[in-house]
This record gives C-alpha cells, sequence and structure tokens, in this order.
C-alpha cells in the first residue's frame, strides 16, 4: 500500500513515484531516449545519478536509513529499497507505534531529494541536518494525531514515549434529568435503514416527575437519517401543541438540529422547510433545546426502531 494515512497527499504521491521508480533522474530519462551527461549530485562519487544509488545504496544517504530503522529494530544489511520500505510497513510493533512506522520511509526520501535538489543548485545540506528534518516531520505528524501530547524531538525518545504512553481515560456522565415544575420534558430520534433508505421517527413526552404521557413511532417518507431527526422534532411539538404544553424542554441525540434551532448553524437544503417549521413552533411556546447522549435517549430510538421492525405505534392514557 503507497497511500499512507495521516500523510499529506503530495508526500504520499512522492513515495509512490519513489516505488514506481518515476522520478526524472537521468536514468529514468535515458529509459525514455534522453542521453545527456549525468553526474551525482549528492556526494564526491562520480557515477550516473540514478534513484537507487540516490536514495538507498550511497553511504551518506544509507547512514540516515540506518539511523532510524536501526533504532526501531530493523536491521538494514541485506535489504533492497523496497524491502526496506515493506520493513517499516509491517514491522512487528505496537499497534500505536505502527502508524509512525509506515509514515517513516516517506519522510526519509521527501528529505533525501530536498538535499539533492539544494546541493544541486549550490545549497549545502549536511546529512545531520537531513536527520534532523526527518525527525521534525515525524514529530509534528505525532502532534497533529495527539494534540494535547507532549511529544520528543529526539527519534529515539519519541519511539519510547509512543510504546510506553497510556491515554487519558475520558468519561462522561450520562443521566435523564427532570424538567422544572410546570415543564415538560421530549425526546426525538429518528431512524434510517440505509441513509439514504427507509426511515421513521420516535419521540416521547414526559412529565415533571417524568412519567410518561405520550409516545409515538411512525414510518415517514424521508431517506436520510437528518430528515427523519428533524420530523421527528416537528410532530413531537405539534404534538405539544395539541396537548396544551407550552413550557418544553427537548432533548434530541442530534448536534446538527440543536444547533440548527438555536440558530447558530445553517440548515442544510433538503431539511429547511422541517427546519421553518420547528422555528415557527418555537415563537408559540418557551422551548429550550439540548443535546443528550444516545444512552439516555433509547426510550424514543425504541420507538423509532419499532416502527420500522413492527409497524406504526402509539402509546397515550396512561
Amino acid at each position: 500500500m503507497i497511500w499512507v494515512k495521516g500523510l499529506p497527499f503530495k508526500i504520499s504521491f512522492f513515495l509512490w513515484k519513489v516505488w514506481k521508480a518515476k522520478l526524472s533522474l537521468d536514468d529514468f530519462l535515458r529509459k525514455l531516449g534522453y542521453f545527456m551527461p549525468s553526474k551525482y549530485w549528492c556526494c564526491a562519487d562520480p557515477k550516473e545519478e540514478s534513484l537507487l544509488h540516490l536514495f538507498f545504496t550511497s553511504n551518506v544517504f544509507r547512514s540516515v536509513w540506518s539511523y532510524f530503522l536501526r533504532r526501531a529494530g530493523i536491521v538494514l544489511d541485506g535489504l533492497s529499497l523496497h524491502q526496506a520500505i515493506t520493513k517499516c510497513w509491517t514491522a512487528p510493533v505496537v499497534p500505536r507505534l505502527k502508524p509512525v512506522l509506515q509514515a517513516l520511509p516517506a519522510c526519509i526520501v521527501c528529505k533525501l531529494w530536498k538535499r539533492r535538489n539544494s546541493l544541486k543548485y549550490g545549497k549545502a545540506v549536511s546529512m545531520s541536518r537531513v536527520i534532523y528534518q526527518v525527525s521534525s516531520t515525524v514529530q509534528a505528524l505525532v502532534q497533529l494525531k495527539k494534540p494535547g501530547l507532549r511529544v520528543p524531538h529526539k527519534w529515539l525518545d519519541l519511539l519510547t514515549m509512543i510504546e510506553q504512553y497510556t491515554p487519558r481515560l475520558k468519561y462522561d456522565k450520562v443521566l435523564w434529568e427532570f424538567p422544572s415544575r410546570g415543564w415538560i420534558k421530549v425526546n426525538t430520534d429518528g431512524a434510517c435503514r440505509g441513509n439514504p433508505g427507509r426511515s421513521s421517527i420516535g419521540f416521547c413526552i414526559r412529565d415533571e416527575v417524568g412519567d410518561l404521557i405520550y409516545a409515538e413511532g411512525r414510518e415517514i417518507s424521508g431517506e436520510t437519517n437528518n430528515e427523519a431527526e428533524t420530523v421527528a422534532i416537528v410532530e413531537a411539538l405539534k404534538m405539544c401543541k395539541n396537548l396544551n404544553y407550552f413550557k418544553i424542554w427537548l432533548q434530541t441525540d442530534s448536534k446538527l438540529l440543536k444547533n440548527i434551532i438555536e440558530e447558530s448553524w445553517k440548515p442544510p437544503w433538503y431539511i429547511t422547510k422541517h427546519v421553518e417549521d420547528i422555528l415557527r413552533l418555537k415563537e408559540q411556546s418557551i422551548i429550550k433545546v439540548t443535546h443528550i447522549f444516545r444512552e439516555w435517549n433509547t426510550l424514543a430510538d425504541h420507538f423509532a426502531n419499532y416502527a420500522l421492525d413492527e409497524g406504526n405505534t402509539e402509546c397515550h392514557g396512561f
């Protein structure tokens, strides 16, 4: 697999060109029928410039590969360029270290290529500078994936840190809260099999002590999950109006709909009409909208899925 997850497209594409020997070096141009004087720019060796010599077999560049691969437990002796890259991709390391080793060959060949171009046009770049640049690139990639983590710059320290890293456990307390006196609480949900596919809505209305007043699950003609979530809110607010409830605490597990109803986000075009209905109903009542985790929206979720599995259902008059 040439494309490396997490790497910019430009770097991954460059690695593909190295793997396929498609770089415009002298040996490649000769295959196309262009014969010209050839010079190896990266060391005093007067050999013809070639991809293999440039990226792997020359002593100066081989030292860069050795620096990184040796510290990762990969022995370079006897390996070809393709084998060295494959070893990085398939090395038996802990899973969290795999993305780093998979990105390493692309970083190395990219920096070696930049050094070659600098030398060709008169700018000296030492090998220690190349090692520093590769380390900096890998450090930046890890930092991008783990923004809150302090990532060391030295390659050996970086490997040690990732091997010993233990993610910090993050948790949220999930609970269903009772509405205030004189208020009702409405939980809504939408279901869609396939997205697009068969869709349904589910919602339930509870009073201030948590007793169920009304619940409904019904299949609708919408075809996407967002449509189902929106229609569920519209129908729930209409039912509240019919039952003469005007102080409503609306809870949905869709952050998209919460932000749209609060008018901080613009709605997608295909639910604009339903959103207009929600905002019109909102003007006729006192409505508080909050997001709830799915684990405490299970009753509304159950009614939405029941409508698809068993048929429409309506519960009231408890």
